[in-house]
């Protein structure tokens, strides 16, 4: 209920374009005191919501917070599958896809969103961690239950990319390349990456938590110096400070148009997409295997369920569904 009566406040206040809203409009719907949205109105002031108050008057919401939470990113994601589930924001966690794993177990709806500042124990693929200082970084984790067979499954990763630097070009971030299979780049600096993890019941997905994890408002100095030549952020990369909150919500309203068209079976566009934007494809590579084998040549395609089409030096064509790339 709290999250509801913040909610409504929220909307009624920006609905209202800056001029006051007395308590007793802002009571009503819910029956409790105006002491209790005087509470409620603390709260969203603790977030960083920037609401004036009058006794006579009642409140008014005056300039735009980047708030990442809850009862904002409901309004912000109003008619996408992303507004029906459960939204969880923490500023500190062990991992964001641990959390969602559990929400998915627990049986929450599609959609459902866990996001953190800063993640303990996140990880990238092969074991990676994941780096971030509060604030600087969009760390989210989301459910998906994909009626699909487990093996096109190793589109998820490919589709979130393509949402990804779609929302970013649409933003005003140009020039963002893909890397096979999740990383997304910027003049050759890793911006973001992508983890995929699948639960699977014989033949059927039981549910999916794809994690992103995106370099917003990092400066070149907070990055380790085992980083510091290959991490790159969005602040770095256009001079400019970006809202995480406006950011966040533009990839998922991409994703959510391109789960649609990829639950109904179809992933031809979004391919195409993947294909026009990967840095990969043409190129001569060297891919590292989850077993640690190396393996050089050319990256020629993918084919229709992801995989990477190899073909080495020998001339042999190899199809990768996992592996390292640089």
């Amino acid at each position: 209920m709290p999250h509801k009566i913040k909610q409504y406040i929220l909307q009624t206040l920006r609905a209202s374009e800056g001029t006051w809203v007395s308590s007793e409009a802002l009571r009503q719907p819910f029956d409790i005191s105006r002491a209790a949205i005087s509470k409620q109105v603390r709260g969203l002031r603790e977030k960083g919501y920037r609401i004036e108050s009058s006794p006579r008057k009642g409140y008014r919401l005056f300039g735009r917070a980047d708030v990442l939470a809850p009862e904002s990113l409901y309004l912000h994601l109003e008619g996408t599958r992303f507004a029906k589930g459960t939204i969880k924001v923490s500023e500190v966690t062990q991992s964001t896809n641990d959390d969602a794993k559990q929400l998915a177990l627990e049986g929450c709806a599609e959609g459902s969103l866990v996001l953190a500042d800063i993640q303990v124990a996140g990880r990238g693929r092969r074991g990676r961690v994941w780096f971030g200082n509060q604030g600087d970084s969009l760390l989210f984790s989301m459910v998906l239950r994909p009626p699909l067979e487990p093996m096109r499954c190793g589109l998820l990763p490919l589709l979130v990319a393509v949402a990804v630097r779609e929302a970013l070009d649409k933003l005003g971030v140009k020039g963002v390349g893909i890397k096979w299979p999740n990383d997304l780049l910027v003049d050759g600096r890793k911006i973001g990456g992508i983890l995929c993890e699948i639960s699977t019941d014989f033949d059927r997905v039981e549910y999916a938590v794809v994690g992103v994890g995106l370099n917003v408002n990092n400066e070149a100095d907070s990055f380790p110096d085992e980083l510091s030549e290959t991490a790159c952020s969005l602040k770095m990369a256009t001079g400019e400070t970006w809202s995480r909150l406006d950011i966040l919500t533009e990839i998922l309203r991409k994703m959510d148009q391109m789960l649609r068209q990829a639950w109904s079976g179809n992933f031809r566009n979004i391919l195409e997409d993947w294909r026009r934007s990967t840095l990969t494809s043409g190129n001569r590579v060297t891919t590292t295997l989850p077993n640690g084998s190396k393996i050089q040549g050319t990256a020629l395609d993918i084919d229709d369920s992801g995989a990477l089409l190899l073909k080495d030096d020998h001339g042999k064509i190899h199809l990768l569904t996992s592996g390292e790339i640089s």
